[in-house]
């Protein structure tokens, strides 16, 4: 028997978000990004997060550097699109 490995297809290099509420993958695996450098180019307001069946606030951009964490989804507050 042969098997083929197939590469994954690549990540889409940005979200479309609306104001508002919006979820959003955290893309990365290796290691936590600062929030204001993943998010780099958009506003936003809040942060939330969930982790072992609870929600979990990070920081707005107003604070000094919260991370996001591989493999977790967040909801985020943007203030536009």
């Amino acid at each position: 028997m042969c098997v083929v490995i197939v590469a994954p297809p690549e990540l889409p290099p940005a979200y479309d978000a609306v104001v508002g509420w919006n979820t959003v993958r955290f893309k990365s695996t290796a290691t936590d990004v600062a929030a204001k450098n993943y998010l780099a180019g958009t506003q936003y307001v809040r942060i939330f997060g969930f982790r072992n069946g609870a929600w979990f606030l990070t920081p707005g951009p107003s604070y000094d550097n919260p991370k996001l964490e591989p493999g977790l989804g967040y909801w985020v507050a943007f203030t536009e699109p």
